[in-house]
């Protein structure tokens, strides 16, 4: 049986570290966490003690036998059966979701916390309403529409926290929010969580961060006295040295949640976010608690308060409460917007009463699309992602149907809640790649994805050279099963070089053609991203059309999405959180969205890992960048970049 007594127990257990913390409010929840699950501890999901505790760490051998923890054949139809009754799921998955699920399910054996989520919250169901494939702006635009609505609370997370356009507007939401509060006279809890260095982690991994951080000019946050109708608290999290809190994430009210591949600072990326609502928001709402640790003052309002529903069902489109005028996009937007225009009477600048319009309109330019709330050209709003300079590489063509058009926002398909799991790891700060750092739902999940896909595999990431989805990718195209990947040409190059982290995109893809034969090498479909607005991919390392999507769709139907990218660090080392969502119509909607916003399925990389122009003439602006004495020395600069948030990540 793969799925043992011990685990199936687990995921049927009342308790979670919600209602445990909700029953003392003032405990600390890392604590909690290590007595809750007693009789199968064995390690923290989160860890506390800064150095001292990696060094303590990288003196203990670990588990031999997690290495082993998932079986190489295909669950039987008795362990699927089994695995459907692991999740609070609404109604049977897939079985290509149940093969995945009981490889996930797996890692439980040896750790309860491998999902960095409560095991009877690993699998839960919701919908999504939104998503948005874009620039920086656009996802920072919807956090602020959402944050500005809460009533009670917000938990935000990101990685890397940057005084910027992007956290400005953050800034602004958190002010906005107060003034709403005040007028209610009932004041929001906030907390949020970054990563950034700092000498007190040293002793603790999780540093409450003080008036004069937040004022910093790094920072930036706003004074507490400009936010009174807050309770404001915000703590810096890493786990030396190489565990990284790598989350972005949303949680408002217990209500929806926002899960992003982007951080909240300005870069001229190409992002993904999606939009949560259903029981799955209290699974991300149980991470937060982990990843937090520490006791909160005060402690969340709604601690005791579990998903509800809305009245009258799951909303789309522009029905859905957290929706504005910038959700629109393309002619179909346009002639919503007249649409709700007309029954509205006219939309103008709203409160917190209504949906709130800061679009403006001019004439209908038949060869300028509409982006989000204004007519402009795709080359203008590519440029909002912190990139003025950057001119088109092709002369824009209107699209011969709307099917084709630029439409960042994605409003989807209205839907039941649908299967979905939680796929998360937690972070690891020892140096080196061991095969118990893949001892987490996420890497388990992709490999899975991977494994028991039957036609198709479709990956994007800025960065791939992780050696188990390498090794993953070739053994799925060997047994016949089509691999595509988008990825960028030149993306982190130099941190990417460095000795253990894999080797630049570059050297990947000529490394894996190598190995493969004829027929298989027509199964790897790999292509360097390319801006909507340009003829060929521009080297990330330029900073002007770069992609940071984190997305992995197998045959069409199960979707994993969220922080992750396939490299070394993310696979051993970062703290990520992702979703795997069982539904064809959303993942289709998705792959869609992609290629309606990219041109990157123009610009396939030819059989020997080399990118060719239609001249035959390779890339000429590649950083050249390897994994020799070169590479070590721009490695090391790109790893300083990144630690004071210039680099990619």
């Amino acid at each position: 049986m793969t799925i043992s007594d011990e685990v199936y127990s687990l995921t049927h257990s009342q308790e979670t570290l919600t209602t445990a913390l909700a029953a003392s409010p003032t405990s600390s929840p890392g604590q909690l966490a290590k007595t809750l699950y007693a009789e199968h501890y064995k390690k923290p999901v989160a860890s506390g003690g800064g150095y001292m505790e990696t060094i303590m760490g990288m003196l203990h051998r670990g588990n031999t036998n997690e290495t082993h923890r998932i079986p190489l054949g295909e669950p039987t139809q008795v362990d699927l059966d089994r695995a459907a009754e692991c999740g609070k799921f609404g109604s049977r998955p897939s079985d290509l979701f149940l093969k995945i699920y009981c490889d996930v399910l797996a890692t439980l054996e040896t750790n309860p916390w491998a999902g960095v989520v409560s095991p009877p919250l690993l699998g839960s169901r919701g919908v999504v309403n939104l998503s948005i494939i874009s620039v920086i702006p656009d996802i920072i635009q919807h956090h602020y529409d959402c944050i500005v609505r809460a009533e009670s609370e917000v938990f935000l997370a990101t990685n890397f926290w940057q005084a910027s356009k992007s956290a400005s507007k953050i800034c602004d939401a958190l002010v906005e929010l107060s003034r709403r509060a005040m007028k209610r006279g009932k004041k929001v809890v906030v907390k949020m969580m970054y990563d950034r260095a700092n000498i007190k982690m040293l002793t603790e991994s999780h540093v409450l961060v003080d008036d004069a951080e937040m004022a910093s000019d790094e920072v930036k946050l706003p004074k507490r006295s400009d936010m009174p109708g807050l309770d404001f608290e915000i703590v810096n999290f890493h786990q030396p040295v190489f565990g990284t809190f790598h989350c972005k994430f949303l949680i408002v009210d217990r209500k929806m949640a926002l899960l992003n591949s982007n951080n909240i600072q300005d870069r001229p990326n190409m992002e993904m976010m999606i939009h949560l609502e259903g029981p799955i928001v209290d699974s991300l709402y149980d991470t937060a608690l982990i990843s937090w640790f520490r006791p909160m003052n005060p402690p969340l309002p709604l601690l005791d308060t579990r998903y509800r529903p809305p009245d009258g069902g799951y909303k789309f489109g522009m029905d859905n409460e957290y929706s504005t005028t910038w959700n629109l996009d393309g002619s179909k937007g346009a002639e919503l917007f007249k649409k709700l225009k007309q029954e509205a009477g006219g939309i103008h600048d709203g409160d917190e009463g209504g949906k709130e319009s800061r679009a403006s309109f001019g004439s209908v330019d038949a060869e300028i699309p509409f982006i989000s709330g204004t007519y402009q050209t795709i080359t203008e709003h590519l440029n909002a992602g912190d990139q003025p300079d950057t001119h088109a590489g092709i002369p824009f063509e209107p699209p011969a149907s709307s099917a084709n058009e630029y439409t960042p926002h994605i409003l989807h398909t209205g839907h039941g809640e649908c299967p979905m799991v939680l796929v998360n790891r937690a972070p690891n700060g020892r140096p080196g790649n061991p095969d118990s750092g893949l001892h987490n739902a996420q890497d388990a999940a992709w490999l899975a994805g991977l494994k028991y896909a039957q036609r198709k595999v479709f990956i994007q990431s800025p960065t791939f050279n992780a050696v188990p989805v390498v090794e993953g990718v070739l053994n799925a195209v060997r047994r016949g099963i089509e691999c595509t990947l988008y990825l960028d040409v030149g993306f982190n190059d130099g941190g990417e070089a460095l000795p253990g982290q894999g080797g630049t995109n570059e050297e990947v893809s000529k490394s894996m053609f190598a190995q493969l034969m004829g027929e298989e090498k027509e199964k790897l479909k790999l292509y360097w991203y390319t801006g909507k607005d340009q003829i060929k991919p521009i080297n990330a390392s330029v900073q002007q059309r770069n992609c940071h999507v984190k997305l992995m769709v197998i045959d069409d139907s199960v979707g994993i999405v969220g922080n992750g990218n396939q490299d070394t660090q993310s696979w051993y080392h970062s703290q990520e959180v992702n979703v795997m969502v069982d539904n064809p119509t959303v993942c289709q909607e998705w792959l869609d969205a992609i290629r309606r916003n990219q041109n990157t399925h123009l610009h396939e990389i030819q059989k020997d890992g080399i990118y060719r122009d239609r001249e035959g003439n390779p890339l000429t602006d590649s950083t050249g960048v390897g994994s020799g004495f070169r590479g070590v020395v721009k490695g090391i600069q790109g790893s300083i970049a990144r630690a004071r948030g210039k680099g990619g990540f």
